[in-house]
């Protein structure tokens, strides 16, 4: 069977191809239609409704790293999401491991954008358990911890060639190169052995469990069942035919009897991470070709997850980009409670979250991406440095050094590439691709995710019907914001060609201006030039009492100047006080939803009657 790999034979590193992954999931699924050539905003027939009663995700094994510059987590952490059905109907859950240069969403959704195995097991009613090993996914790569990079990148002609496809611009050869990332050396002590601890923390979480493997991701499962074996129930690799991995997953199935669906879990300060869903899934954006010495490789690649209710009560759905150092975990909850991708499903919403390229599961390689760095101001690197961001009235955990939630946060933040300006372009090509893809849509933008939603409405203003941000990051014309609100060029009526052709003042905000307060900041000289593209569309800046990122008045007032509909929403106008700039994560989270949900209701489009 050929393998999907890099042209690096010195790593010993393999991945079997992933057509083969289709191959026996076609054989646990009931009959799909043939793969279409292009990728949809979401299948067609995808399958039965989706019923869930808890749908979450966790860092196992966060550790700190005492440094010069403050205490980080060591890198060791393995990020696992997880699907429990409300009808279970088998024993043991299954654990899917991902192998070589790829990660768990190599299991979310078929490269050709059909029904990936998570989803195929949770149709059977088993609960699934996807992870990413230490070091790759959702888990950030650090070079000093985990190794140095590879000296070539993942190429489109390797991944076609093991494929055996001969077109290397073949739409699924875009999508598995895009997923393709760093992993940790496997055949080394220090690898197996976090392989091994950290997977026998999963399954004294979640108790005697299936692992189901790809590629050396058969290595994990080995080590891990040295480790627990009276916890793992059975290892299935997909190299075996299909027919052997479906006889395997039954013969385990039946070793102990069918159990009752459980009861939803009520715990403490947690409400209700049940969905309800048509469909589900991820796919890639804006993935670029740059030609190298060795060969072709993916630049500028762009994760979404996606998740459509089975109700929809809304006609545009909502596109949720994360802020600072983060990912798309910001919008998913912590701790097990509910995030804010729980909230719009629930309310009917079909919602679209994305990992900027370079954070997440948008893996980061120099050769694409140039330097990177990890940025050397709170919340973003060390938990010392941090006690305004975690010490709000309304943040969940206690804080301090030993809060498992502030662990849980940094357990995903990573840095980003320096130039402001390159990761903004890039981005709004990955944001223009995905609006094409799913039509009218909302966007709800967050801290530094903030010039997303202005990129990609200058060049799609027809389709973006709503700007909904949080305390996004930057003043106007400030640092890199050579542009008004963003590093890039953005389009004016009268147009710019030259930063230096903006005539500023100085403007002092008013009494009572929510923080951080800048004074004096810069706006436009009247006559002020507009953003063309943008007047009409909605725009609101949500903004907490401790305020974050930006200043909520410049910001503000620079959209007013510049002929945009923009309003200042702030929270304690409707009695919520506490927050701060992480607001969608903290213990009031769904009363701040809940101003976020009324504002789109009265602005942008009320659900359907």
């Amino acid at each position: 069977m050929p393998d999907v790999m890099m042209d690096l034979p010195k790593s010993g590193i393999t991945r079997r191809d992933l057509a083969a992954l289709m191959t026996a999931a076609a054989a646990v699924a009931a009959p799909r239609p043939a793969p279409a050539q292009t990728l949809p905003a979401t299948p067609v027939a995808p399958g039965p409704i989706l019923d869930i009663a808890d749908w979450s995700y966790f860092w196992f094994g966060v550790e700190h790293a005492t440094l010069a510059r403050g205490t980080m987590c060591n890198g060791m952490q393995m990020y696992v999401e997880h699907w429990i059905p409300r009808e279970v109907r088998h024993p043991y859950p299954v654990v899917l491991i991902h192998g070589g240069y790829g990660q768990g969403s190599d299991w979310i959704s078929t490269p050709d954008g059909r029904r990936g195995w998570a989803t195929l097991l949770l149709e059977q009613g088993y609960k699934v358990y996807v992870l990413d090993r230490p070091g790759q996914g959702r888990n950030p790569y650090h070079p000093w911890v985990h190794g140095y990079f590879d000296a070539q990148a993942p190429t489109f002609e390797s991944v076609a060639r093991n494929m055996g496809v001969a077109d290397t611009n073949a739409p699924a050869v875009a999508q598995i190169v895009a997923s393709m990332g760093q992993p940790m050396a496997p055949n080394n002590p220090l690898t197996q052995n976090i392989w091994r601890t950290r997977g026998a923390k999963l399954l004294d979480e979640i108790g005697p469990a299936i692992l189901i493997t790809q590629g050396d991701g058969a290595a994990f499962a080995r080590v891990t069942a040295q480790e627990r074996p009276n916890l793992v129930k059975g290892i299935v690799a997909i190299e075996q035919s299909p027919e052997s991995v479906r006889a395997e997953l039954d013969r385990l199935s039946e070793a102990t009897p069918p159990v009752p669906a459980p009861a939803v879990e009520v715990k403490p300060n947690r409400e209700s991470t049940a969905l309800k869903l048509a469909d589900q899934g991820c796919f890639w954006v804006g993935v670029q070709r740059k030609p190298m010495p060795y060969g072709t490789i993916a630049q500028g690649q762009m994760y979404v997850q996606y998740m459509i209710p089975a109700e929809k009560r809304y006609q545009y759905p909502v596109v949720m980009v994360h802020g600072g150092g983060g990912q798309g975990c910001h919008m998913m909850g912590i701790g097990g409670r509910p995030g804010w991708v729980h909230y719009f499903v629930q309310a009917g919403y079909g919602v679209y979250w994305l990992d900027r390229p370079s954070y997440g599961r948008s893996p980061y390689h120099p050769d694409a991406l140039g330097p990177s760095h990890l940025p050397n101001v709170p919340p973003y690197e060390g938990l010392v440095q941090t006690p305004v961001v975690f010490n709000t009235a309304q943040w969940p955990g206690p804080g301090g050094m030993n809060d498992p939630l502030i662990d849980q946060f940094m357990a995903n933040e990573s840095g980003n590439v320096m130039d402001e300006a390159f990761h903004s372009d890039l981005a709004w090509r990955g944001g223009v691709e995905l609006v094409d893809r799913i039509g009218p849509c909302i966007l709800l933008t967050h801290a530094f995710g903030g010039f997303f939603g202005w990129g990609v409405a200058d060049r799609r203003p027809n389709l973006v019907k709503g700007i909904f941000c949080m305390e996004i990051n930057g003043n106007p014309f400030a640092q890199q914001l050579r542009w008004g609100l963003t590093a890039s060029p953005i389009a004016y009526d009268p147009p710019v060609t030259d930063p230096a052709q903006f005539q500023l003042v100085d403007h002092t905000p008013p009494p009572d201006s929510p923080r951080p307060v800048v004074s004096p900041f810069k706006l436009q000289a009247e006559p002020a030039r507009k953003w063309k593209n943008l007047r009409g569309i909605p725009i609101g800046w949500l903004t907490t009492e401790f305020g974050g990122g930006g200043s909520p008045v410049a910001n503000v007032e620079f959209l007013k100047q510049a002929g945009c509909s923009a309003e200042m929403v702030r929270l304690r106008d409707y009695g919520i006080v506490g927050n701060g700039n992480l607001m969608l994560l903290e213990k009031n989270n769904h009363e701040v939803f809940g101003v976020v949900r009324d504002w789109l209701d009265r602005k942008v489009a009320p659900p359907y009657s």
